[in-house]
């Protein structure tokens, strides 16, 4: 197989992101399914932007539906694969999402929908990543940590080349 690079943003405007309230492997975020286990919870207040990390097409969107907000499941979720369908990722806890479907095109930076709030759970942004080795439908999904990276530069407005090796090992950047 063999590697490729893609630029990667931050989700939010400059200055809207608070910290990091945990990554990969921690706290709730465990296996067995990858969209948890490699999870990063970064806070922003209720109503921030969230604009997509990276270049994809929506796979899978489930829009907010209030009512069934819960203590670990709220808000909106968005599934994304790259272009080249060897990445993916997953956002949740998103409000006011524009009309996106099953099939829309997202450009790095494009609007996804606002940081939602539910109460007494501190505002942010879950997002995952994933390397999908072999490319999708039938590849390999493996969970990526990149949560330094979104902690260092998590506004919109910084890119940053991250190179997938496609053989299980951490992305670089």
């Amino acid at each position: 197989m063999s590697s490729f690079s893609m630029d990667i943003s931050g989700p939010f405007p400059s200055g809207q992101f608070t910290g990091g309230l945990g990554g990969p492997n921690t706290g709730g975020h465990q296996p067995p399914n990858w969209y948890i286990q490699y999870g990063m919870d970064l806070a922003a207040p209720p109503g921030t932007p969230v604009h997509a990390a990276f270049d994809a097409h929506i796979t899978k969107f489930s829009p907010h539906d209030p009512g069934a907000d819960n203590g670990k499941v709220y808000g909106a979720q968005l599934f994304m694969r790259s272009p080249n369908d060897m990445m993916g990722g997953f956002y949740t806890h998103l409000t006011n999402v524009p009309q996106l479907a099953v099939g829309s095109q997202v450009s790095r930076g494009d609007l996804l929908g606002e940081v939602t709030e539910f109460g007494g759970i501190d505002s942010h942004l879950h997002l995952a990543l994933v390397e999908i080795i072999g490319g999708a439908p039938g590849g390999q999904y493996q969970g990526v940590d990149i949560y330094q990276l979104f902690l260092n530069s998590p506004a919109s407005d910084t890119t940053t080349s991250v190179t997938f090796m496609q053989d299980g090992s951490p992305p670089t950047w």
